[in-house]
Protein backbone atom coordinates (compact mmCIF):
# COMPACT_ATOMS: atom_id res chain seq x y z
CA UNK A 1 0.00 0.00 0.00
CA UNK A 2 0.84 3.34 -0.81
CA UNK A 3 1.48 4.76 2.84
CA UNK A 4 4.19 1.85 3.24
CA UNK A 5 5.85 2.73 0.50
CA UNK A 6 6.03 6.63 1.71
CA UNK A 7 7.17 5.55 5.46
CA UNK A 8 9.86 3.58 3.64
CA UNK A 9 10.91 6.22 1.44
CA UNK A 10 11.06 8.42 4.78
CA UNK A 11 13.13 5.99 6.55
CA UNK A 12 15.49 5.27 3.47
CA UNK A 13 15.97 9.22 3.00
CA UNK A 14 16.59 9.71 7.25
CA UNK A 15 18.81 6.84 7.19
CA UNK A 16 20.86 8.65 4.22
CA UNK A 17 20.83 11.64 6.08
CA UNK A 18 22.59 10.27 9.02
CA UNK A 19 19.92 9.35 11.49
CA UNK A 20 19.44 6.01 12.61
CA UNK A 21 15.70 5.16 13.57
CA UNK A 22 14.86 3.13 16.38
CA UNK A 23 17.76 4.03 18.20
CA UNK A 24 17.35 6.55 21.64
CA UNK A 25 18.02 10.31 20.83
CA UNK A 26 17.34 13.52 21.95
CA UNK A 27 18.15 15.37 25.17
CA UNK A 28 16.71 12.61 27.48
CA UNK A 29 19.76 10.65 29.63
CA UNK A 30 17.45 7.68 28.44
CA UNK A 31 16.89 9.27 25.06
CA UNK A 32 13.44 8.53 22.89
CA UNK A 33 12.77 6.65 19.69
CA UNK A 34 11.66 8.18 16.26
CA UNK A 35 8.76 6.56 15.19
CA UNK A 36 7.66 7.56 11.38
CA UNK A 37 4.04 8.41 11.30
CA UNK A 38 2.42 8.88 8.11
CA UNK A 39 -1.70 9.90 8.13
CA UNK A 40 -4.03 10.36 5.55
CA UNK A 41 -5.03 14.13 5.83
CA UNK A 42 -9.24 15.12 6.34
CA UNK A 43 -8.91 17.51 3.51
CA UNK A 44 -7.56 17.34 0.24
CA UNK A 45 -6.22 20.75 -0.14
CA UNK A 46 -3.34 19.49 2.20
CA UNK A 47 -2.52 16.76 0.08
CA UNK A 48 -3.46 12.57 0.44
CA UNK A 49 -0.93 12.26 3.09
CA UNK A 50 0.98 13.96 5.82
CA UNK A 51 3.63 13.43 7.96
CA UNK A 52 5.31 15.28 11.24
CA UNK A 53 8.44 13.53 10.96
CA UNK A 54 10.65 16.28 10.86
CA UNK A 55 8.92 18.03 13.68
CA UNK A 56 9.76 14.78 15.66
CA UNK A 57 13.39 14.34 14.36
CA UNK A 58 14.50 17.65 14.42
CA UNK A 59 14.00 18.06 18.55
CA UNK A 60 17.38 17.73 20.01
CA UNK A 61 18.70 16.13 16.99
CA UNK A 62 21.75 17.05 14.81
CA UNK A 63 20.83 18.77 11.36
CA UNK A 64 19.73 15.81 8.63
CA UNK A 65 22.12 16.17 6.34
CA UNK A 66 24.88 17.17 8.93
CA UNK A 67 25.50 20.80 7.42
CA UNK A 68 24.93 22.18 10.84
CA UNK A 69 24.59 22.00 14.27
CA UNK A 70 20.51 21.70 14.83
CA UNK A 71 17.57 22.75 12.14
CA UNK A 72 14.46 23.87 13.23
CA UNK A 73 11.47 21.49 12.31
CA UNK A 74 11.11 23.76 9.04
CA UNK A 75 14.30 23.77 8.20
CA UNK A 76 14.12 20.15 8.50
CA UNK A 77 11.08 19.13 6.98
CA UNK A 78 12.66 21.38 4.01
CA UNK A 79 15.25 19.13 3.29
CA UNK A 80 13.68 16.09 4.04
CA UNK A 81 11.02 16.83 1.31
CA UNK A 82 13.74 17.56 -1.27
CA UNK A 83 15.68 14.47 -0.55
CA UNK A 84 11.97 12.34 -1.69
CA UNK A 85 10.79 15.07 -4.53
CA UNK A 86 11.70 12.09 -6.97
CA UNK A 87 10.10 9.40 -6.36
CA UNK A 88 7.87 8.30 -9.11
CA UNK A 89 4.36 8.55 -7.17
CA UNK A 90 4.61 12.11 -6.04
CA UNK A 91 2.69 14.79 -7.75
CA UNK A 92 4.78 17.69 -5.53
CA UNK A 93 5.48 17.99 -2.01
CA UNK A 94 4.31 20.65 0.56
CA UNK A 95 6.41 21.82 3.69
CA UNK A 96 3.91 24.11 6.12
CA UNK A 97 4.34 25.34 9.67
CA UNK A 98 5.27 24.58 11.96
CA UNK A 99 7.27 21.60 9.95
CA UNK A 100 4.80 19.06 8.34
CA UNK A 101 4.95 17.24 5.02
CA UNK A 102 1.56 17.34 2.86
CA UNK A 103 1.95 14.95 0.30
CA UNK A 104 0.63 14.89 -2.92
CA UNK A 105 0.23 11.65 -4.93
CA UNK A 106 -0.13 11.24 -8.78
CA UNK A 107 -3.80 10.84 -10.35
CA UNK A 108 -2.21 8.15 -11.81
CA UNK A 109 -1.48 6.05 -9.02
CA UNK A 110 -4.77 6.32 -7.51
CA UNK A 111 -6.03 4.76 -11.01
CA UNK A 112 -4.09 1.71 -10.85
CA UNK A 113 -4.94 0.96 -7.64
CA UNK A 114 -8.55 -0.49 -8.94
CA UNK A 115 -6.74 -3.26 -10.87
CA UNK A 116 -5.16 -4.27 -7.59
CA UNK A 117 -7.75 -4.36 -5.88
CA UNK A 118 -9.72 -6.17 -8.39
CA UNK A 119 -7.10 -8.90 -8.40
CA UNK A 120 -7.00 -9.26 -4.45
CA UNK A 121 -10.56 -9.67 -4.33
CA UNK A 122 -11.52 -11.44 -0.98
CA UNK A 123 -8.38 -11.01 0.05
CA UNK A 124 -8.17 -7.33 -0.26
CA UNK A 125 -7.67 -5.13 3.04
CA UNK A 126 -4.99 -8.28 4.59
CA UNK A 127 -1.51 -8.02 5.21
CA UNK A 128 1.35 -10.51 7.28
CA UNK A 129 2.19 -8.44 10.28
CA UNK A 130 0.80 -11.31 12.31
CA UNK A 131 2.05 -13.96 10.21
CA UNK A 132 3.55 -17.13 11.58
CA UNK A 133 2.11 -15.91 15.21
CA UNK A 134 -0.87 -17.11 17.34
CA UNK A 135 -3.41 -14.75 18.96
CA UNK A 136 -6.40 -15.55 21.35
CA UNK A 137 -9.39 -13.12 22.16
CA UNK A 138 -11.65 -14.09 25.42
CA UNK A 139 -14.79 -12.06 25.41
CA UNK A 140 -18.33 -11.64 26.66
CA UNK A 141 -17.91 -14.47 29.21
CA UNK A 142 -20.96 -13.33 30.99
CA UNK A 143 -22.40 -13.23 34.65
CA UNK A 144 -23.40 -17.13 34.71
CA UNK A 145 -26.59 -16.58 36.75
CA UNK A 146 -29.08 -15.03 34.93
CA UNK A 147 -29.41 -14.30 31.38
CA UNK A 148 -27.28 -12.48 28.52
CA UNK A 149 -27.67 -8.61 29.24
CA UNK A 150 -26.45 -6.23 26.99
CA UNK A 151 -23.78 -4.67 28.86
CA UNK A 152 -22.10 -8.13 28.49
CA UNK A 153 -22.81 -8.12 24.96
CA UNK A 154 -21.31 -5.52 23.93
CA UNK A 155 -18.40 -7.31 24.26
CA UNK A 156 -19.46 -9.77 21.38
CA UNK A 157 -18.87 -7.75 18.56
CA UNK A 158 -15.79 -5.82 20.21
CA UNK A 159 -13.96 -9.13 20.56
CA UNK A 160 -15.63 -10.85 17.09
CA UNK A 161 -14.59 -7.93 15.14
CA UNK A 162 -10.91 -7.35 16.68
CA UNK A 163 -10.37 -11.52 16.08
CA UNK A 164 -11.60 -11.28 12.75
CA UNK A 165 -9.31 -8.06 12.06
CA UNK A 166 -5.87 -10.08 13.52
CA UNK A 167 -7.10 -12.77 11.15
CA UNK A 168 -6.39 -10.84 8.11
CA UNK A 169 -3.41 -9.52 9.53
CA UNK A 170 -1.93 -13.14 9.53
CA UNK A 171 -2.50 -14.27 12.83
CA UNK A 172 -3.88 -17.54 14.00
CA UNK A 173 -6.54 -16.59 16.42
CA UNK A 174 -9.08 -18.37 18.86
CA UNK A 175 -12.04 -17.16 19.83
CA UNK A 176 -12.79 -18.56 24.11
CA UNK A 177 -15.45 -17.81 26.58
CA UNK A 178 -14.80 -18.47 30.31
CA UNK A 179 -17.91 -19.98 32.01
CA UNK A 180 -17.53 -18.91 35.89
CA UNK A 181 -19.56 -21.81 37.19
CA UNK A 182 -18.00 -22.32 40.46
CA UNK A 183 -18.52 -19.90 43.64
CA UNK A 184 -20.88 -17.89 46.02
CA UNK A 185 -23.26 -16.72 43.61
CA UNK A 186 -24.06 -20.31 41.91
CA UNK A 187 -24.40 -21.53 45.49
CA UNK A 188 -27.31 -18.21 45.77
CA UNK A 189 -28.97 -18.57 42.41
CA UNK A 190 -29.48 -22.21 43.87
CA UNK A 191 -31.19 -21.15 46.82
CA UNK A 192 -33.21 -18.71 45.21
CA UNK A 193 -34.55 -21.78 42.92
CA UNK A 194 -35.31 -24.16 45.86
CA UNK A 195 -36.81 -21.45 47.72
CA UNK A 196 -39.22 -20.02 44.76
CA UNK A 197 -40.21 -24.30 43.79
CA UNK A 198 -41.13 -24.70 47.74
CA UNK A 199 -43.39 -21.63 47.74
CA UNK A 200 -41.51 -18.81 48.58
CA UNK A 201 -42.40 -15.52 46.95
CA UNK A 202 -40.01 -14.50 44.11
CA UNK A 203 -40.03 -10.63 44.71
CA UNK A 204 -37.86 -12.13 48.52
CA UNK A 205 -34.75 -13.69 46.89
CA UNK A 206 -31.31 -12.96 46.09
CA UNK A 207 -32.39 -13.58 42.00
CA UNK A 208 -36.05 -12.47 41.91
CA UNK A 209 -35.78 -12.56 37.29
CA UNK A 210 -38.64 -14.15 36.20
CA UNK A 211 -36.20 -16.31 34.42
CA UNK A 212 -36.05 -18.17 38.03
CA UNK A 213 -39.15 -19.51 37.31
CA UNK A 214 -38.18 -20.89 33.99
CA UNK A 215 -34.86 -22.73 35.16
CA UNK A 216 -37.32 -24.73 37.45
CA UNK A 217 -39.39 -25.52 34.95
CA UNK A 218 -36.51 -26.69 32.76
CA UNK A 219 -34.94 -28.61 35.63
CA UNK A 220 -37.89 -30.43 36.05
CA UNK A 221 -37.87 -31.40 32.34
CA UNK A 222 -33.91 -32.44 32.63
CA UNK A 223 -34.31 -34.61 35.75
CA UNK A 224 -36.12 -36.13 38.75
CA UNK A 225 -34.31 -33.62 40.28
CA UNK A 226 -35.92 -32.91 44.18
CA UNK A 227 -36.23 -29.32 45.33
CA UNK A 228 -35.29 -29.17 48.76
CA UNK A 229 -33.03 -27.00 50.52
CA UNK A 230 -30.29 -29.58 50.61
CA UNK A 231 -29.91 -29.96 47.17
CA UNK A 232 -29.73 -26.08 46.78
CA UNK A 233 -25.66 -26.42 45.42
CA UNK A 234 -26.90 -29.18 42.56
CA UNK A 235 -29.69 -26.59 41.61
CA UNK A 236 -27.20 -23.53 40.77
CA UNK A 237 -24.85 -26.19 39.09
CA UNK A 238 -27.84 -27.60 36.64
CA UNK A 239 -28.84 -23.69 36.22
CA UNK A 240 -25.67 -22.50 35.17
CA UNK A 241 -25.41 -24.88 32.75
CA UNK A 242 -28.73 -24.54 31.49
CA UNK A 243 -28.18 -20.30 31.04
CA UNK A 244 -24.82 -20.83 29.59
CA UNK A 245 -26.38 -22.90 26.92
CA UNK A 246 -29.29 -19.89 26.22
CA UNK A 247 -25.81 -17.62 26.34
CA UNK A 248 -24.48 -19.27 23.68
CA UNK A 249 -27.31 -19.19 22.02
CA UNK A 250 -27.68 -15.43 22.05
CA UNK A 251 -24.12 -14.95 21.24
CA UNK A 252 -24.46 -17.14 17.73
CA UNK A 253 -27.73 -15.02 16.84
CA UNK A 254 -25.43 -12.22 17.32
CA UNK A 255 -23.12 -13.82 14.80
CA UNK A 256 -20.18 -14.64 17.56
CA UNK A 257 -18.79 -18.53 17.42
CA UNK A 258 -16.30 -19.32 20.06
CA UNK A 259 -13.47 -22.39 19.36
CA UNK A 260 -13.27 -22.95 22.72
CA UNK A 261 -14.97 -22.84 26.24
CA UNK A 262 -13.57 -23.20 29.66
CA UNK A 263 -15.43 -24.06 32.37
CA UNK A 264 -14.02 -22.56 35.81
CA UNK A 265 -14.63 -26.00 37.84
CA UNK A 266 -12.26 -27.40 35.11
CA UNK A 267 -9.58 -25.55 36.40
CA UNK A 268 -10.05 -27.03 40.29
CA UNK A 269 -11.03 -30.60 39.24
CA UNK A 270 -7.81 -30.72 37.03
CA UNK A 271 -5.30 -29.19 39.97
CA UNK A 272 -4.34 -26.20 38.04
CA UNK A 273 -5.09 -23.59 40.22
CA UNK A 274 -3.74 -25.83 42.99
CA UNK A 275 -0.50 -26.20 40.99
CA UNK A 276 -0.07 -22.76 39.60
CA UNK A 277 -0.83 -21.12 43.56
CA UNK A 278 2.02 -23.92 44.58
CA UNK A 279 4.30 -22.39 42.47
CA UNK A 280 3.74 -18.87 43.32
CA UNK A 281 4.15 -19.52 47.07
CA UNK A 282 7.57 -20.78 45.88
CA UNK A 283 8.21 -18.04 44.14
CA UNK A 284 7.39 -15.86 47.03
CA UNK A 285 4.34 -14.11 45.97
CA UNK A 286 1.76 -15.42 48.73
CA UNK A 287 1.58 -14.36 52.22
CA UNK A 288 -0.72 -15.38 55.11
CA UNK A 289 -3.50 -13.22 56.54
CA UNK A 290 -6.33 -13.80 58.63
CA UNK A 291 -6.37 -16.94 58.00
CA UNK A 292 -6.80 -16.30 54.14
CA UNK A 293 -3.97 -16.88 51.14
CA UNK A 294 -3.10 -13.60 49.58
CA UNK A 295 -1.50 -12.79 45.92
CA UNK A 296 1.68 -10.63 46.59
CA UNK A 297 3.24 -9.11 44.00
CA UNK A 298 6.57 -7.59 44.59
CA UNK A 299 6.11 -4.68 42.51
CA UNK A 300 5.84 -2.01 44.98
CA UNK A 301 2.70 0.12 42.74
CA UNK A 302 0.64 -3.02 43.56
CA UNK A 303 0.31 -3.48 46.98
CA UNK A 304 -2.55 -1.88 47.37
CA UNK A 305 -3.78 -4.43 45.17
CA UNK A 306 -3.15 -7.47 47.12
CA UNK A 307 -6.10 -9.70 46.89
CA UNK A 308 -7.33 -13.32 48.34
CA UNK A 309 -6.32 -16.34 45.94
CA UNK A 310 -7.75 -19.13 48.90
CA UNK A 311 -10.56 -17.90 51.24
CA UNK A 312 -10.11 -18.54 55.33
CA UNK A 313 -12.91 -21.64 54.77
CA UNK A 314 -10.19 -23.22 51.99
CA UNK A 315 -12.87 -22.21 48.84
CA UNK A 316 -11.14 -20.92 45.93
CA UNK A 317 -11.66 -16.87 44.98
CA UNK A 318 -12.50 -16.04 41.43
CA UNK A 319 -9.19 -14.64 40.97
CA UNK A 320 -7.02 -18.06 41.94
CA UNK A 321 -8.78 -19.55 38.83
CA UNK A 322 -8.23 -16.75 36.88
CA UNK A 323 -4.22 -17.04 37.19
CA UNK A 324 -4.55 -20.42 36.49
CA UNK A 325 -6.76 -19.51 33.52
CA UNK A 326 -4.11 -16.78 32.07
CA UNK A 327 -1.28 -19.15 32.53
CA UNK A 328 -2.85 -21.83 30.42
CA UNK A 329 -3.36 -18.97 27.77
CA UNK A 330 0.30 -18.16 27.45
CA UNK A 331 1.33 -21.57 28.28
CA UNK A 332 -0.24 -22.96 24.91
CA UNK A 333 2.17 -20.61 23.00
CA UNK A 334 0.16 -17.30 22.11
CA UNK A 335 1.88 -14.49 21.24
CA UNK A 336 -0.91 -12.07 21.87
CA UNK A 337 -3.84 -12.37 24.84
CA UNK A 338 -6.52 -10.34 24.45
CA UNK A 339 -9.13 -10.31 27.63
CA UNK A 340 -12.62 -8.30 26.84
CA UNK A 341 -13.93 -6.99 30.04
CA UNK A 342 -16.47 -4.24 31.02
CA UNK A 343 -15.90 -1.58 33.15
CA UNK A 344 -16.59 -2.64 36.56
CA UNK A 345 -13.20 -5.56 35.95
CA UNK A 346 -10.86 -2.27 36.30
CA UNK A 347 -9.80 -3.05 39.20
CA UNK A 348 -8.84 -6.38 38.33
CA UNK A 349 -6.16 -5.58 35.36
CA UNK A 350 -3.32 -4.52 37.29
CA UNK A 351 -3.54 -7.48 38.94
CA UNK A 352 -3.60 -9.86 36.37
CA UNK A 353 -0.83 -8.25 34.95
CA UNK A 354 1.19 -9.09 37.54
CA UNK A 355 -0.13 -12.29 37.89
CA UNK A 356 0.99 -13.13 34.56
CA UNK A 357 4.33 -11.69 35.18
CA UNK A 358 4.53 -14.05 38.36
CA UNK A 359 3.69 -16.90 36.62
CA UNK A 360 6.97 -16.34 34.28
CA UNK A 361 5.26 -14.78 31.25
CA UNK A 362 5.73 -11.48 29.45
CA UNK A 363 2.86 -8.86 30.26
CA UNK A 364 3.51 -6.98 27.29
CA UNK A 365 2.07 -9.54 25.05
CA UNK A 366 -1.21 -9.29 27.30
CA UNK A 367 -3.86 -6.44 26.86
CA UNK A 368 -7.06 -5.30 28.25
CA UNK A 369 -9.78 -3.75 26.22
CA UNK A 370 -12.51 -2.49 29.12
CA UNK A 371 -15.73 -1.14 27.32
CA UNK A 372 -18.33 0.64 28.85
CA UNK A 373 -22.04 0.56 29.67
CA UNK A 374 -25.13 1.20 27.41
CA UNK A 375 -28.08 3.24 27.80
CA UNK A 376 -31.30 2.56 25.79
CA UNK A 377 -33.30 4.98 23.89
CA UNK A 378 -35.99 5.38 21.72
CA UNK A 379 -35.56 8.78 20.37
CA UNK A 380 -35.26 11.25 23.66
CA UNK A 381 -36.59 8.89 25.85
CA UNK A 382 -34.63 6.16 27.73
CA UNK A 383 -35.94 3.05 28.17
CA UNK A 384 -36.44 1.28 31.32
CA UNK A 385 -35.09 -1.61 32.51
CA UNK A 386 -36.69 -5.03 31.83
CA UNK A 387 -38.88 -7.16 34.18
CA UNK A 388 -38.11 -10.24 32.73
CA UNK A 389 -34.14 -10.13 33.54
CA UNK A 390 -34.67 -8.63 36.70
CA UNK A 391 -32.75 -5.46 36.18
CA UNK A 392 -31.24 -5.34 33.06
CA UNK A 393 -32.09 -5.61 28.98
CA UNK A 394 -31.18 -8.67 28.16
CA UNK A 395 -28.94 -9.17 24.70
CA UNK A 396 -32.17 -11.46 23.33
CA UNK A 397 -34.57 -8.51 23.85
CA UNK A 398 -32.68 -6.26 21.54
CA UNK A 399 -31.63 -8.72 18.67
CA UNK A 400 -35.20 -9.83 18.32
CA UNK A 401 -36.14 -6.30 18.15
CA UNK A 402 -33.43 -5.09 16.09
CA UNK A 403 -31.75 -7.60 14.68
CA UNK A 404 -27.92 -9.21 14.33
CA UNK A 405 -26.87 -6.28 11.95
CA UNK A 406 -28.11 -3.23 13.89
CA UNK A 407 -27.04 -4.97 17.14
CA UNK A 408 -23.03 -5.10 15.88
CA UNK A 409 -23.00 -2.37 13.78
CA UNK A 410 -24.50 0.17 16.52
CA UNK A 411 -22.03 -1.41 19.50
CA UNK A 412 -18.81 -1.16 16.66
CA UNK A 413 -19.56 2.61 16.08
CA UNK A 414 -18.57 3.18 19.63
CA UNK A 415 -14.91 3.60 20.91
CA UNK A 416 -15.09 0.72 23.79
CA UNK A 417 -13.78 3.76 26.37
CA UNK A 418 -16.69 5.57 25.32
CA UNK A 419 -20.55 4.89 27.04
CA UNK A 420 -23.25 4.08 24.07
CA UNK A 421 -26.93 5.67 23.88
CA UNK A 422 -28.53 2.84 21.60
CA UNK A 423 -31.61 4.51 19.72
CA UNK A 424 -33.36 1.61 18.97
CA UNK A 425 -36.03 3.15 16.94
CA UNK A 426 -33.28 4.80 15.14
CA UNK A 427 -31.95 0.84 14.62
CA UNK A 428 -34.62 -0.17 13.28
CA UNK A 429 -35.33 2.78 10.46
CA UNK A 430 -35.16 1.92 6.85
CA UNK A 431 -33.88 4.80 5.62
CA UNK A 432 -30.15 6.60 4.99
CA UNK A 433 -30.38 8.16 9.02
CA UNK A 434 -29.66 4.44 9.83
CA UNK A 435 -25.94 4.13 9.30
CA UNK A 436 -25.63 0.59 9.06
CA UNK A 437 -29.14 1.00 6.23
CA UNK A 438 -27.21 3.43 4.61
CA UNK A 439 -23.79 0.82 4.24
CA UNK A 440 -25.91 -1.68 3.47
CA UNK A 441 -27.49 0.64 0.23
CA UNK A 442 -24.85 1.18 -1.42
CA UNK A 443 -23.42 -2.52 -1.53
CA UNK A 444 -27.07 -3.01 -3.10
CA UNK A 445 -26.71 -0.42 -5.10
CA UNK A 446 -23.80 -1.58 -6.50
CA UNK A 447 -25.06 -5.24 -6.93
CA UNK A 448 -28.33 -3.94 -9.24
CA UNK A 449 -25.99 -1.51 -11.28
CA UNK A 450 -23.44 -4.79 -12.07
CA UNK A 451 -26.79 -7.26 -12.69
CA UNK A 452 -28.05 -4.56 -14.95
CA UNK A 453 -24.66 -4.57 -16.69
CA UNK A 454 -24.43 -6.65 -20.34
CA UNK A 455 -20.33 -5.98 -19.69
CA UNK A 456 -18.80 -8.96 -20.06
CA UNK A 457 -14.63 -9.25 -20.11
CA UNK A 458 -14.44 -9.06 -23.96
CA UNK A 459 -11.22 -6.92 -23.74
CA UNK A 460 -8.04 -7.97 -21.31
CA UNK A 461 -7.56 -4.41 -20.45
CA UNK A 462 -9.53 -1.78 -18.99
CA UNK A 463 -8.24 2.15 -19.28
CA UNK A 464 -8.98 3.21 -15.51
CA UNK A 465 -6.73 6.48 -16.34
CA UNK A 466 -10.23 7.73 -17.55
CA UNK A 467 -11.16 8.03 -13.85
CA UNK A 468 -10.05 12.05 -13.52
CA UNK A 469 -12.78 13.50 -12.29
CA UNK A 470 -13.52 14.17 -8.09
CA UNK A 471 -15.94 11.45 -7.55
CA UNK A 472 -14.11 8.57 -8.90
CA UNK A 473 -10.69 9.71 -7.69
CA UNK A 474 -12.21 9.85 -4.26
CA UNK A 475 -13.97 6.45 -4.18
CA UNK A 476 -10.65 5.30 -4.71
CA UNK A 477 -8.66 7.42 -2.04
CA UNK A 478 -11.82 5.57 0.41
CA UNK A 479 -11.14 2.00 -1.28
CA UNK A 480 -7.71 2.14 -0.70
CA UNK A 481 -7.93 3.26 2.95
CA UNK A 482 -8.92 -0.40 4.00
CA UNK A 483 -5.71 -2.03 3.97
CA UNK A 484 -4.27 0.61 6.14
CA UNK A 485 -7.32 0.39 8.83
CA UNK A 486 -7.15 -3.37 9.29
CA UNK A 487 -3.57 -2.82 9.85
CA UNK A 488 -3.70 0.16 12.26
CA UNK A 489 -6.58 -2.11 14.03
CA UNK A 490 -4.83 -5.08 14.09
CA UNK A 491 -1.94 -2.84 16.54
CA UNK A 492 -4.37 -0.26 17.89
CA UNK A 493 -7.27 -2.59 18.31
CA UNK A 494 -9.82 0.72 18.08
CA UNK A 495 -12.01 -1.75 15.83
CA UNK A 496 -14.65 1.47 16.01
CA UNK A 497 -12.92 3.13 13.18
CA UNK A 498 -13.65 0.09 10.61
CA UNK A 499 -17.85 1.37 11.00
CA UNK A 500 -16.73 5.43 10.59
CA UNK A 501 -14.45 4.01 7.43
CA UNK A 502 -17.67 1.95 6.12
CA UNK A 503 -19.80 4.83 6.18
CA UNK A 504 -17.00 7.33 4.69
CA UNK A 505 -16.64 4.31 1.80
CA UNK A 506 -20.40 4.45 1.38
CA UNK A 507 -20.64 8.20 1.20
CA UNK A 508 -18.07 8.48 -1.33
CA UNK A 509 -19.84 5.87 -3.81
CA UNK A 510 -23.23 7.53 -3.61
CA UNK A 511 -21.62 11.09 -4.28
CA UNK A 512 -19.94 8.93 -7.23
CA UNK A 513 -23.42 7.47 -8.52
CA UNK A 514 -25.09 10.66 -8.52
CA UNK A 515 -22.70 12.60 -10.42
CA UNK A 516 -21.15 10.03 -12.55
CA UNK A 517 -23.05 7.87 -14.81
CA UNK A 518 -22.03 4.10 -14.85
CA UNK A 519 -23.96 2.68 -17.77
CA UNK A 520 -24.58 5.13 -20.70
CA UNK A 521 -28.71 5.50 -21.64
CA UNK A 522 -29.79 3.02 -23.70
CA UNK A 523 -31.00 5.59 -26.87
CA UNK A 524 -26.74 6.33 -26.08
CA UNK A 525 -24.82 4.97 -29.59
CA UNK A 526 -21.82 3.51 -29.46
CA UNK A 527 -20.89 3.69 -33.29
CA UNK A 528 -20.74 7.48 -33.52
CA UNK A 529 -17.91 10.00 -33.00
CA UNK A 530 -16.40 9.08 -29.14
CA UNK A 531 -18.49 6.09 -29.04
CA UNK A 532 -15.44 3.83 -28.23
CA UNK A 533 -13.98 6.31 -25.36
CA UNK A 534 -17.59 6.18 -23.73
CA UNK A 535 -17.25 2.39 -23.79
CA UNK A 536 -14.10 2.60 -22.09
CA UNK A 537 -15.14 4.79 -19.41
CA UNK A 538 -17.80 2.19 -18.69
CA UNK A 539 -15.74 -0.60 -18.79
CA UNK A 540 -13.47 1.44 -16.23
CA UNK A 541 -16.00 2.99 -13.71
CA UNK A 542 -17.87 -0.86 -13.76
CA UNK A 543 -13.98 -2.10 -13.01
CA UNK A 544 -14.31 1.18 -10.14
CA UNK A 545 -18.10 -0.01 -8.63
CA UNK A 546 -16.60 -3.53 -8.41
CA UNK A 547 -13.55 -2.78 -6.34
CA UNK A 548 -16.19 -0.52 -4.35
CA UNK A 549 -18.20 -3.47 -3.67
CA UNK A 550 -14.60 -5.77 -2.80
CA UNK A 551 -13.96 -3.55 -0.36
CA UNK A 552 -17.27 -2.65 1.21
CA UNK A 553 -18.43 -6.53 1.34
CA UNK A 554 -14.65 -6.96 3.93
CA UNK A 555 -15.57 -4.85 5.18
CA UNK A 556 -18.78 -5.78 6.21
CA UNK A 557 -17.57 -9.40 6.38
CA UNK A 558 -14.76 -8.14 9.23
CA UNK A 559 -18.00 -6.52 11.12
CA UNK A 560 -19.70 -9.23 11.16
CA UNK A 561 -22.56 -7.74 9.29
CA UNK A 562 -24.66 -8.98 6.30
CA UNK A 563 -23.75 -8.00 2.69
CA UNK A 564 -27.70 -7.63 0.97
CA UNK A 565 -27.17 -7.72 -2.75
CA UNK A 566 -31.00 -6.41 -2.55
CA UNK A 567 -33.00 -4.26 -0.40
Amino acid sequence: MIRDQIKKDIVDALKGGGLELGKPFGPEPQGRRLDVEVTRTADSKFGDFSTNVALKASRGNKSFDKAQDKQSPMEFAKVLADSLQKQPYLKKLEVVKPGFINIFIKEEYWQKQVEDVLKQSSEYGSNSLGKGKKARVEFVSANPTGPLHFGNARGGPIGDCLASILELSGYKVIREYLHNDVGGQVAKLGRSIINVAIGQKLENQEYKGEYILDLINKIKKISNFKFQISNSGEAGEKAVEIILKQIIKDTKEMGVNYDKIYHESEFIKSKQTENVLEDLKKKGFLRQNEGATWFAPNDQFLRDRECVVIKSDGDYTYFANDIAYHKLKFAEGYDLVIDILGANHHGHVPRLKAAVDAVGFDPSKFYVILYQWVRFKRGAEVVKMAKRAGTFITAKEVLDEVGRDAVRFFILSHDANSHIDFDLSLASEKSSKNPVYYVQYAYARISSILAKSEVRSQKSEVSYERLTTNYELNLIKQITRLPELVADIAGNFAVHRLTGYAIDLADSFHKFYENCRVIPARNASHSDAGGGEKEDLMRARIGLITATKIALANTLKLLGVSAPEKM
